[in-house]
């Protein structure tokens, strides 16, 4: 776990003035959950605000300033990185389509204050993935969290990262350091929630493994004062923890990165009959035929589920086939369709002539889809099988037919 302490006095009030970047959230109101589909699709940063359960709902107050944070950060790194920005999670909504849709969730927390203001940041990511359905392992998560902390000058804390096999949360606390500013804590703290330092940096702070100690000017030093977030720089030097070139890992190469000069590849998923496919990676979650793009060179894997009782998965087609999980190389626009049938079936057999057809297991007018099915043709004395029509072909006098959708088949009998 890293924390970041800022030098407080003489820093200009920029969380107390949030500029016009900030005011145009195309959302209304407070969600509990993350909302889906996720948008764009891929590896994400979801932004919380959360508060204890005895505590004031600030809500509509911080929103303005959060989403400030968010913007400057995108605006910041696209100058660091043309090519990279993080892929912050947006909610579906026709109003816009960028930061102004960003996915605020709203976690009221179970513990009070005072359990929550020791150790705050333990105590908090211990409850949020019991909140609202979080946790995703596709997910960072950047927890502005408005309530009392026990040391006032910390400001933020962050931890986990791609490379240390656990999920990565950034945390702002939002009443601690009033002067300074929340989007450096922010951008701060989403690093190291990103997996910086990196085992292996050349200039780390002595005895303090998880900062850079090469240029007070870096954005993950230890000790900021009041410069504000444009004037920092991603990697000083860019020879520590970003674009480096080294072998130890580069939060260059992070899944939760958009890829801005890398082509979109759409990918097209098509329902028949009712049910449900989502993707592994965040971004696609369908109950109709839907169409999500992804960068170039994402492989996404999905998966199709049935209705609850009415439908159940009968296979791909497309793109995908069979009736695993899919997984989908995107070097270019694919399409795949998943189909879905009923959970039960009619059996409906008739015969032609003189004879009769033997199910088993014995067959009714409802059957469940999906099971296996042996219809056997018996001639009458002095008549012979000559074949099946339907949902049976050939001249052989057992037929097993595909149940997941309604059977028909009819038993011709001839005269010898």
């Amino acid at each position: 776990m890293r924390r970041v302490v800022f030098l407080a006095a003489a820093v200009a009030a920029l969380w107390l003035a949030p500029g016009a970047l900030g005011a145009g959230w195309c959302l209304s109101g407070e969600a509990a959950s993350d909302r889906v589909p996720d948008v764009p699709a891929g590896a994400q940063v979801h932004v919380l605000y959360a508060v204890p359960s005895d505590a004031a709902d600030n809500f509509a107050a911080a929103v303005p300033g959060i989403l400030d944070d968010v913007t400057r950060i995108d605006a910041w790194w696209r100058t660091q990185d043309p090519t990279r920005t993080p892929r912050f999670d947006l909610a579906p909504t026709p109003e816009c389509t960028d930061l102004g849709a960003l996915d605020l969730t709203f976690v009221r927390l179970t513990a009070p204050s005072a359990q929550l203001s020791s150790n705050t940041f333990r105590a908090v990511v211990r409850a949020l993935p019991t909140v609202s359905g979080l946790g995703n392992d596709f997910k960072r998560y950047l927890v502005y969290f408005d309530g009392p902390v026990d040391d006032p000058s910390v400001c933020g804390v962050g931890s986990g990262g791609e490379q240390s096999g656990e999920g990565g949360y950034a945390m702002v606390l939002m009443q601690a350091c009033p002067r300074v500013s929340k989007a450096v804590t922010a951008a701060h703290e989403l690093l190291h929630a990103m997996g910086a330092l990196p085992l292996g940096a050349p200039h780390p702070c002595p005895g303090d493994l998880g900062h850079p100690c090469d240029s007070s000017q870096d954005i993950l030093f230890p000790r900021a004062s009041s410069t504000p977030l444009e004037a920092l720089a991603l990697d000083v030097g860019r020879d520590d923890y970003y674009g480096h070139g080294g072998s130890w890992f580069d939060l260059q190469d992070s899944a939760l990165l958009r890829h801005l000069d890398a082509a979109q590849v759409p990918l097209t998923v098509g329902l028949n009959g009712r049910g449900h496919v989502v993707s592994d990676l965040p971004g696609l979650d369908c109950t109709a035929t839907c169409t999500v793009a992804w960068d170039a060179g994402t492989r996404v894997s999905l998966e199709a589920t049935g209705d609850d009782q009415v439908s159940r998965f009968v296979g791909w087609r497309g793109a995908c086939s069979g009736l695993a999980d899919c997984s989908v190389p995107l070097g270019t626009a694919a399409s795949a369709t998943a189909v879905f049938g009923p959970v039960t079936v009619p059996v409906r057999v008739t015969v032609a002539g003189r004879g009769r057809v033997v199910c088993s297991p014995r067959c009714s007018t409802r059957f469940r889809a999906g099971d296996l099915v042996t219809l056997r043709a018996v001639p009458a004395k002095g008549w012979r099988f000559a074949g099946w029509s339907g949902a049976c072909r050939g001249t052989r006098v057992t037929c097993r037919p595909a149940t997941d959708f309604a059977v028909s088949a009819r038993a011709i009998f001839r005269r010898r």
